[in-house]
């Protein structure tokens, strides 16, 4: 059944490509065409004026940057200084504790790269990420460690580094 919709649908398609075509052949007046070059024919192609989706060598460095930032945020996350396992456990005025750890969203990473004019550093890249921070108040601080922790702020994160010799740096 899918295959006779598609004939059908492919043959009035093709049926009225060949209606407008017999109509513009009637019609002897020249028609301009757009060429579809990233440069024109007095400017070589470089990869400085080659258009982002075909500029492969930036296409590369990005999955290369990609890497790397995954690499960076679970680093970023183990060594935190409020970490899950270093969480802050402080007594409230009631006497109840409140525990709070950060942690760094693995789904809203973001990562741009883009050609640097720096002849030592050719490529920049920005990792952006949010930092969330989790709360839960029990009333004892090993009922803190166990309790239902809900994210109560999000921080935004932004950090640029660049590409030498080789490494992103």
């Amino acid at each position: 059944m899918k295959k006779f919709a598609f004939f059908c649908i492919m043959a009035v398609f093709l049926s009225g490509l060949i209606f407008v075509s017999g109509a513009q052949a009637g019609n002897t007046a020249s028609i301009d065409v757009a060429v579809a070059a990233p440069g024109s024919a007095k400017t070589p192609v470089s990869g400085k004026n080659l258009p982002v989706y075909l500029d492969e060598d930036l296409a590369s460095k990005h999955a290369d940057f990609t890497k790397f930032a995954h690499s960076k945020l679970r680093t970023l996350n183990r060594n935190h200084r409020l970490s899950r396992s270093r969480m802050q456990i402080t007594q409230l005025a009631d006497g109840s504790f409140r525990a709070r750890f950060h942690s760094i969203d693995d789904a809203s990473l973001v990562c741009k790269v883009r050609r640097s004019k720096s002849k030592t550093i050719p490529f920049v890249g920005i990792v952006s990420y949010k930092e969330k921070v989790f709360e839960a108040v029990a009333s004892s601080k090993e009922g803190c460690r166990k309790a239902q922790f809900i994210p109560v702020a999000v921080i935004p994160n932004r950090h640029i580094f660049s590409y030498k010799k080789g490494t992103w740096q």
